[in-house]
């Protein structure tokens, strides 16, 4: 009987992580942050205003992570024209980042977080992305990632870079 609640609760607890969350708009970048990327660029996320944003907290090592890379890419080359960023943010070493970021060929910047910045968006799983607004809002979050997220994350920036 023991074994059957903790499956339920660890079957719960796995949906809750996938689950998308929404948030009412916020007015602009509350939780601002200047980070370096792993070329070392200066980013002050709050300077991207005018932009449509995705903040994506991620690592290497997070088979979910790995699975969304291809879609953030096909994101980013689609709308990127049309003024759409994505900031992917990892606390994981530089070199270990670059040789991701090269075999896979993202190309959008990959910055080094700091502690602070992961506790100020209360990061405890990963990935975690916040879709924020040309104002700076954040209108979405995500945590987790499975391929069906796709078209909604597809309509919402293309939605976002409309208003």
């Amino acid at each position: 009987m023991n074994r059957y609640v903790a499956f339920i609760l660890i079957g719960i607890m796995i949906v809750l992580a996938c689950k998308s969350g929404e948030r009412a708009a916020s007015s602009g970048f509350q939780n601002d942050f200047t980070l370096e990327s792993i070329d070392g660029e200066s980013y002050t996320l709050s300077e991207l205003k005018g932009n449509v944003i995705i903040v994506d907290f991620w690592a290497t090592w997070c088979p979910p992570c790995r699975n969304s890379i291809p879609a953030l890419i096909k994101l980013y080359d689609k709308y990127h024209a049309r003024g759409f960023m994505i900031l992917g943010i990892s606390t994981e070493d530089i070199n270990t980042l670059r040789e991701f970021r090269d075999a896979q060929q993202i190309p959008y910047p990959i910055l080094s977080a700091t502690n602070e910045v992961v506790k100020v968006y209360e990061v405890t799983a990963i990935p975690k992305m916040f879709f924020f607004d040309k104002t700076g809002a954040v209108r979405k979050t995500q945590t987790g990632y499975s391929p069906e997220l796709e078209p909604q994350f597809d309509r919402l920036v293309d939605s976002l870079l409309q208003e």
